[in-house]
């Protein structure tokens, strides 16, 4: 019955889309705005200019001085990438992990493994250069965008706020003056249905509209709950976005954007018992080994709506452009997950969550770039952030249980300039640097709980203030028409903060990096071939380390615990040998080590987790001789040097390769070929290493016949070898937990453009 109600719904959605697009096709026809069929396109041999943002003007992507990974819709359509889980299949720098309802990008090896709520990734997430501060954000499906911009180093002076590590963009599609349509419907295996529409066009001379329509349900878990009797890891989700565009004049453009998303997921909170490591007192069969399984006692879900409206004035004034942004964003988050993942009720989580941005961004931009360029602007971030959750289980003994409800309030302010002059026609120097002023509240408390009695409230309140600058100096010498090197310094930081899921422990103040780097990009072979490089060296100080394994309740305990050195080679290129062909691919090479396990002036030392029973000798561990008795399951914490380990969530290498080929059938048809190609040598979840992800390969692959250019069917398959690989691992106390990723996936889609 469930699955006939949520088909209803897919097609009631698209329904409604169907009535929007013939509502905007009507005012559309009556001014014959309809976009001309063009002739059947031929694709060129040669590669097509990309044209990016990275510098917050348009530019071309081989003129920045900056590493950049720039995916076309088209591209990560034709590789089957439909959302942020997988980008890291096309650019190699980027890892990907889930945990609950948040994303969590590493970029070049620099991320952060806290997902609690409150936190803001060490790599920024914008749309539509809006940015989402809350990490839940960052888990989307992509319908109706542009292209992604991977900006690779930190990116503080025109980004600014926890730009860290780099920037992940979404540009989405802008209605022009011609009326288009773009949709697909399929269906895959375990029960699943799927549908986007986008519509987009002119409501009147000066003023265009687009809708873009996302629906997916997935009917049949990829694994079962043999405890409860449920079907674990599958997902529903339906969203929602609009652009107005309003050309006021020739010198003035207004545009206003909203979405809402809808989604129900335990794809990556359906955790399993480890099967290294079970949790405590676990003695029955270890259902995660070769399967999506779990004998947990409880049924891990969370559901998460958000929306958000952003809007956007362009102003040309003659010598200088200004930009206005002002964007409200809203998510709120409930959850209840089996932490332990046995059927003895050890320990369980069950929370609400919710955030509130307000932002407000001003830019100033000279209009002429050459031979000086600069920008001006100032930037505001009001957040307000709260976290309700109770803790239960036989693993907070003699407590039977702890309520926490906490809350955040941030309020960030930032000055930034940056100057390019060209000291003569092919060498352009950059300069720019950014002052950022950050408040941060805590309020609330927490509450243990005896029996059924929860005793009154202990205070957990605080307040950290700093303001930091950073920088940036790049300097770039075209050698010809089509190469160019360029070498650069950054200065960055990430944010301090509070945990909400541990509101008692101190703040983790600001993380800094100094990142240096020397590229080189190129278009060889007649634009057939563009091959870009770049080495590069950070030098991290202050890195904030989530250690579960200090907690008994699987609750993030957050330190300034490390610096980290990061040495790295990426490379990067697209080619075009034929006409109809094109290959692409790149890889990413790291060196990512934990320098000085401990801050200066700080005693900490790196928490290190041993299957029980276990002795404290391993390398690093200092209490050489601790035993703990009787094996029952679960760890011990041990403490030691965790100096020359490899960091989280970087692996030592990753790499791409895929190739799209069109084939011409009778007079206005094409077949289309996509193969998609992925290899991740593995990595380390936590700062110990004893919770791996081991090397594997990715395979996606496509085959679409067209009869036109205007309706196809596509056959596809994503991870068709079925490996077996993680979104996220968790150490407690009480053991090990994981969350498989997605296994073989295959279908078959509809699809239409007009």
């Amino acid at each position: 019955m469930a699955y006939r109600i949520d088909g209803l719904r897919l097609r009631a959605l698209l329904g409604t889309a169907a009535i929007g697009a013939l509502a905007m096709t009507s005012p559309a026809m009556a001014q014959n705005t309809t976009k001309p069929a063009p002739e059947k396109p031929q694709q060129s041999a040669g590669l097509d200019e990309i044209v990016v943002t990275a510098q917050r003007r348009a530019e071309n992507l081989q003129e920045v001085p900056i590493a950049i990974a720039a995916v076309s819709s088209d591209t990560l359509s034709k590789a089957g990438v439909n959302e942020t889980n997988t980008l890291s299949q096309v650019v190699p720098a980027v890892n990907f992990q889930r945990s609950g309802a948040s994303g969590l990008f590493f970029v070049r090896g620099v991320g952060t493994t806290n997902a609690s709520v409150g936190d803001e990734g060490s790599n920024a997430f914008y749309v539509d250069g809006v940015y989402i501060p809350d990490l839940s954000g960052t888990v989307t499906q992509f319908n109706n965008i542009e292209r992604i911009e991977v900006l690779k180093g930190p990116q503080g002076t025109l980004f600014g706020r926890n730009a860290f590590g780099g920037l992940i963009h979404i540009i989405t599609k802008e209605p022009g003056d011609f009326l288009e349509a773009q949709g697909e419907a399929g269906y895959a295996n375990y029960q699943t249905v799927h549908g986007k529409l986008y519509v987009g066009g002119p409501i009147t001379s000066n003023v265009s509209m687009d809708l873009a329509l996302t629906g997916y349900n997935q009917n049949k878990g990829w694994g079962r709950n043999v405890t409860v009797g449920r079907d674990i890891k599958k997902m529903k989700y339906w969203g929602a976005r609009s652009k107005l565009v309003w050309r006021a004049s020739d010198a003035v453009k207004v545009t206003v954007a909203g979405d809402y998303y809808d989604m129900d997921d335990n794809t990556a909170i359906g955790w399993s018992i480890d099967e290294d490591f079970p949790s405590r007192g676990f003695t029955g069969p270890v259902y995660s080994i070769g399967s999506m399984d779990t004998a947990a006692n409880d049924y891990s879900l969370t559901k998460l709506k958000t929306w958000g409206v952003s809007g956007t004035v362009e102003a040309d004034l003659g010598a200088v452009s200004l930009t206005s942004i002002s964007s409200v964003s809203d998510s709120k988050n409930v959850s209840d997950f089996d932490v332990d993942g046995g059927p003895l009720p050890w320990l369980r989580i069950a929370f609400t969550s919710g955030s509130r941005a307000y932002q407000q961004e001003l830019r100033l931009t000279s209009n002429d770039t050459d031979p000086l360029s600069w920008q001006l602007g100032g930037f505001y971030l009001r957040s307000e952030v709260y976290n309700k959750s109770t803790f239960s289980g036989l693993g907070l003994s003699p407590l039977s249980g702890l309520y926490i409800d906490a809350s955040l309030d941030t309020d960030s302010y930032a000055a930034f300039g940056e100057v390019s002059y060209k000291l003569t026609r092919t060498t352009t120097l950059t300069g720019g640097v950014r002052y950022t002023k950050d408040i941060r509240k805590l309020g609330g408390g927490q509450s243990p709980i005896v029996g059924t009695t929860m005793l009154p409230e202990i205070p957990t309140t605080g307040k950290i203030s700093y303001g930091k600058f950073t920088w940036r100096a790049a300097i770039r010498q075209e050698l010809t028409d089509d190469l160019s090197v360029y070498a650069s310094y950054n200065r960055g930081f990430k944010a301090g903060t509070y945990s909400l899921q541990s509101p008692a422990n101190a703040p983790v103040q600001p993380q800094y990096i100094n990142a240096y780097e020397i590229g080189v990009k190129s278009e060889l072979l007649d634009r057939r071939l563009r091959l870009n490089a770049s080495v590069y060296h950070y030098d991290i100080s202050n890195y904030q380390i989530r250690s579960a394994a200090l907690s008994n309740l699987g609750s993030a305990v957050l330190l300034n615990a490390a610096s980290v050195k990061v040495d790295g080679l990426d490379v990067e290129f697209e080619a075009a040998p034929v006409e109809n062909l094109r290959i692409f691919g790149g890889f990413t090479w790291l060196d990512s080590r934990f320098d000085n396990f401990g801050a200066p002036g700080s005693s900490y030392q790196a928490p290190f987790i041993y299957p029980l029973p276990a002795v404290c000798d391993a390398p690093g561990t200092s209490e050489p001789g601790t035993t703990t008795g009787t094996p029952t399951g679960g760890f011990l914490t041990c403490l030691g040097d965790a100096s020359g380990f490899q960091t989280p969530g970087a692996p030592d290498f990753t790499g791409s390769l895929g190739m799209s080929l069109t084939v011409p059938v009778r007079e206005s048809g094409e077949l289309r070929f996509n193969l998609l190609g992925s290899y991740n040598s593995g990595f380390p979840f936590e700062s110990d290493g004893t919770l791996r992800q081991k090397k594997y390969g990715l395979l996606n692959g496509s085959v679409a016949y067209w009869l036109n250019e205007n309706w196809g069917v596509e056959l596809w398959g994503k991870n068709v070898t079925n490996t077996k690989y993680f979104q996220q691992k968790i150490s407690t106390g009480l053991g090990a937990t994981t969350a498989r990723a997605a296994p073989a996936t295959y279908g078959v889609t509809v699809k239409f453009t007009y």
